[in-house]
């Protein structure tokens, strides 16, 4: 089953469950037509996650896929909203077959995916910095969905640049309730970063109470070059304190 909501002009709001069918594709399909015949608007998509669904069929699958190609050249935004591990390669995977901008949402920022699919672009985070410590030291805070605009935009120039006056620098990075996620072009930028910068960071500072968060971090500290460390979101100040020695 597919449950579709139109409740807001513009964005159409989908939660699959359980084994899907050909016919549940056959009236998505018809739903989309007919909102877009009656208002004159293409919707944007938020595909709400609960439990991961699947195909009752190979006619299921064809189907879908058949919307995929239909439907897939004219819907601007699609966000995916829902916890499972599996749903953060949806955008990397779905992004080669459509040309929809893909976003994934943790399920408790549904309200900020809805934001996100109803805004005229593609802005859903950003790296906001945090003030009041030493030159050496980059603070930031991100927000909604990070990208690899964002690391492009703001981070990796504030690395350059620290790196002008500074021999090694130390990092602090929030991810609190504000933070939604990492889309798939971020972690390359990431990962890019870090290689090309892996002297570069004397100490690492993560402040998150999200628990995957935090276990990839311990998991990774033993191998970096500088000293890492996780703080909850209630011992910033700690954090704060810590990264600056």
């Amino acid at each position: 089953m597919i449950d579709i909501d139109f409740h807001t002009r513009g964005l159409a709001i989908l939660r699959p469950e359980g084994a899907l069918s050909k016919s549940d594709f056959e009236a998505l399909a018809r739903a989309i037509d007919t909102h877009i015949n009656e208002t004159d608007t293409i919707p944007n998509l938020v595909i709400r996650v609960d439990r991961l669904p699947h195909w009752d069929s190979i006619g299921a699958l064809s189907q879908h896929l058949h919307l995929i190609r239909e439907h897939g050249a004219i819907i601007a935004k699609v966000a995916v909203v829902g916890d499972s591990p599996l749903l953060t390669l949806a955008p990397e995977i779905a992004g080669h077959f459509v040309k929809a901008t893909i976003r994934r949402f943790p399920a408790d920022k549904f309200e900020a995916a809805k934001a996100w699919a109803l805004a005229a672009d593609d802005d859903p985070g950003r790296f906001e910095e945090i003030d009041g410590l030493p030159a050496d030291v980059i603070a930031i805070r991100a927000v909604g969905v990070i990208t690899a605009q964002d690391y492009r935009d703001t981070l990796i120039p504030m690395v350059e640049a620290k790196l002008k006056t500074h021999d090694t620098i130390k990092c602090l990075v929030v991810l609190d309730s504000d933070y939604a996620a990492y889309s798939g072009d971020a972690a390359w930028e990431d990962m890019k970063l870090g290689i090309r910068h892996w002297n570069a960071f004397r100490r690492i500072a993560v402040v998150s109470d999200i628990g995957w968060i935090v276990k990839a971090v311990r998991l990774f500290a033993p191998i970096m070059p500088g000293a890492v460390k996780t703080f909850p979101v209630a011992e910033l100040d700690a954090a704060k304190a810590w990264v600056v020695r």
